[in-house]
């Protein structure tokens, strides 16, 4: 996200509020009762940004900012290093939208300057407004309607999932890969928010628990069992036969890199190995994965985890760990199959089911073996 265009800047001034507005004592600040109506439906605490030097909040409609008394509707609010407020600044719009830098989210947008002095910020908003920005940034939005209903009901179970376990942090999940990727409005797409709408608070459980419902793009013919990845032993995360393999564009593929690059990279995780002249596979998953890789370096052999290996060398440049590698020289070819960690939902398999007429509960059966549908409300 980007802060506010310089040709702006002289507009935003002048419609500025005063800072003296911000340095107001936190004893000095009541709150008031919910100015919007509350929904019926679980909300999301979703970081957006973090580290920012400052925050700009714009809405046309007007601004509303949480515990202070009625009056004048600002159209812009800037949070810069001078902020001295001690609790986080609640503010939303008007109207449906609230603008942060460049970008429109629903719901309200939180504040909060970090012992840094710089700012995290926190979009508090209705779970189901938050999935209609979410899916259509996880799956293409033109595929096959109950492709996208099971996306929508996988991102809603992770979405509360990870609400439910994310202890004292401020927000529940994260608006990056490292959670799911979230853009507000700019994320929303018809097709994808009635795909939403019409799975309306729907998750999935095991024994009556919110799952942990992991997804990925491309498995390679057969999803993983989380236990083989991150030692997670859940009955419903075991791999599972996938037909995937004949539509998906990421069928098969091929990298090569050099060994003295496998090396800084791994450097720059703390692993310190000089002249690496080879690399086989350590181990593999009963899925044929790769589990461990052996590395022939200047000090003996050392075994990673292909995960971290793949961290290492970056995400998109080895899609997954369904992988055979080949030294030749000073290089190393990986040929492979699959984008992803291969555990949970596979997308491409979702995709070729429904092409073959399966709705999205038979889909989410397949890939979640032995868990149920339900409401939120009846948890």
């Amino acid at each position: 996200m980007t802060g506010v265009s310089p040709d702006l800047q002289p507009a935003l001034e002048e419609k500025t509020m005063s800072l003296k507005f911000f340095l107001l004592p936190a004893i000095l600040i009541v709150f008031y009762a919910h100015p919007f109506p509350v929904s019926a439906s679980e909300n999301i605490r979703v970081a957006v940004l973090d580290n920012q030097k400052s925050i700009t909040v714009q809405s046309e409609r007007g601004l509303v900012l949480e515990g202070m008394r009625p009056g004048r509707r600002e159209k812009t609010m800037i949070f810069s290093a001078s902020y001295g407020g001690t609790r986080p600044a609640r503010v939303r719009s008007e109207g449906e939208f609230t603008r942060l830098n460049g970008a429109d989210y629903r719901g309200w947008i939180e504040i909060r300057k970090k012992k840094n002095g710089l700012f995290l910020v926190v979009n508090d908003l209705d779970m189901e407004d938050y999935l209609m920005g979410v899916v259509a940034e996880e799956i293409p939005c033109d595929w096959e309607f109950d492709a996208l209903k099971a996306q929508a009901v996988a991102s809603r179970t992770y979405a509360l999932y990870r609400k439910k376990n994310s202890g004292k942090r401020p927000y529940h999940v994260l608006a990056t890969v490292k959670g799911q990727v979230y853009s507000g409005r700019r994320g929303e797409r018809a097709s994808t928010v009635r795909a939403v709408r019409e799975t309306g608070g729907l998750v999935l459980v095991y024994n009556g628990k919110v799952i942990s419902a992991f997804y990925h793009s491309s498995c390679g013919g057969h999803t993983e069992d989380a236990f083989e990845i991150w030692g997670i032993d859940a009955p419903y995360l075991k791999g599972v036969d996938c037909g995937c393999q004949e539509i998906s564009k990421y069928g098969v593929w091929e990298k090569r890199f050099t060994m003295k690059s496998i090396a800084l990279s791994l450097g720059k995780l703390g692993y310190r190995l000089k002249d690496i002249s080879g690399l086989d596979i350590g181990s593999i998953t009963a899925a044929g994965r790769v589990r461990e890789v052996a590395l022939k370096h200047a000090g003996g052999t050392t075994n990673l985890p292909a995960e971290t290996l793949r961290q290492a060398l970056g995400y998109s440049q080895v899609p997954s760990v369904f992988f055979e590698p080949m030294a030749s020289g000073a290089e190393v070819v990986f040929s492979g199959r699959g984008l992803g960690h291969g555990v949970g939902l596979c997308q491409w398999g979702a995709k070729e089911m429904a092409q073959k007429g399966f709705d999205y509960k038979a889909i989410l059966g397949r890939y979640y073996p032995g868990t149920e549908l339900v409401r939120m409300g009846e948890l």
